[in-house]
């Protein structure tokens, strides 16, 4: 049958196929935003803010971590300093080439200083180096005025500040800074139960915890996750700093696309309220679940 001959047959052919042409089309487009959606949420979800923050590429050794914390005992050193500055001496005795100035070993001696503050031992072996590099470090007043003792250890401004950085990654904070004060507030509530909607050191959902912390030391922040990660300063995972904030997105069903947020602690780990039936506690952002919601850092305007 010809075209005129369906048209007498069933005089609403074409509107019918121009009715079932244009819900296939809307079939198809609504089909497509879906998958664009469902793609955009899988990868924004994975890596929304950039690499995980982690500290895995400059980790202590932990064969040597226990090392470094004796030896900076001995005079109240800063364990964390004294790995920053095995990390960028010989990047934890895995570069030990003699230097250019003739710098030797671990902790990159003269000889002339290894022979006062190393004695008999072995400049390429840290159970003897992170010893004398404390040892050098204290003798320059390393417990009062650190920047001088680091100075002293390597003549250079670039150094200090080097040394400074990457001690902060693995969680030091100079005295007296107001980022010491929000990690003792924070740390002081741990094992404070986890309440939706709470606010005081009788429960605290995550941003609740983080809003109370910071008004202790002058700070003000809104009250949602949300909220509080628009009110924040970005910051790259290779600049984080104890007393930054980390941010989370689509840990539960909310309009918002920031759901949850902890205070960072250095060396890859966060202090927060994590749910309901859990408490206020520490834990690494490298666990599959937070490492798969991660959404970027922030750092509060006004902490120095």
């Amino acid at each position: 049958m010809g075209p005129a001959v369906l048209t007498l047959i069933f005089p609403d052919l074409p509107r019918q196929a121009l009715r079932a042409g244009a819900a296939l089309v809307l079939v198809l487009v609504l089909a497509l935003a879906f998958v664009i959606s469902s793609l955009g949420a899988l990868f924004g979800r994975i890596t929304p803010g950039g690499e995980i923050p982690t500290v895995a590429p400059e980790a202590v050794p932990k064969d040597q971590l226990v090392a470094m914390e004796s030896a900076a005992g001995t005079c109240g050193l800063p364990w964390q300093v004294l790995a920053a500055v095995a990390r960028v001496e010989s990047d934890f005795g895995r570069n030990m080439a003699t230097s250019s100035a003739g710098a030797i070993g671990y902790g990159q001696f003269l000889p002339s200083t290894w022979a006062a503050y190393g004695g008999d031992g072995n400049p390429y072996d840290y159970r003897d180096a992170l010893p004398a590099m404390a040892r050098y470090l204290c003798a320059n007043g390393g417990t009062g005025d650190l920047r001088g003792a680091l100075f002293a250890y390597n003549h250079a401004g670039w150094y200090v500040d080097e040394v400074l950085a990457a001690a902060m990654r693995y969680g030091y904070v100079p005295p007296g800074a107001p980022a010491a004060r929000v990690l003792d507030l924070a740390k002081a509530q741990i094992g404070t139960p986890y309440v939706w909607g709470g606010s005081s050191p009788g429960g605290f959902d995550c941003s609740g915890l983080v809003q109370w912390v910071y008004s202790r030391v002058g700070l003000s922040l809104p009250r949602t996750a949300q909220l509080q990660f628009d009110a924040t300063e970005r910051v790259a995972p290779s600049e984080l700093r104890p007393g930054d904030l980390v941010f989370f997105q689509d840990t539960y069903p909310s309009p918002d696309g920031i759901t949850h947020v902890g205070i960072y602690i250095g060396a890859g780990y966060m202090l927060n309220a994590p749910a309901e039936g859990d408490v206020v506690r520490q834990m690494p952002l490298s666990s599959p679940f937070w490492a798969s919601h991660y959404a970027g850092a922030g750092r509060v305007r006004g902490l120095a």
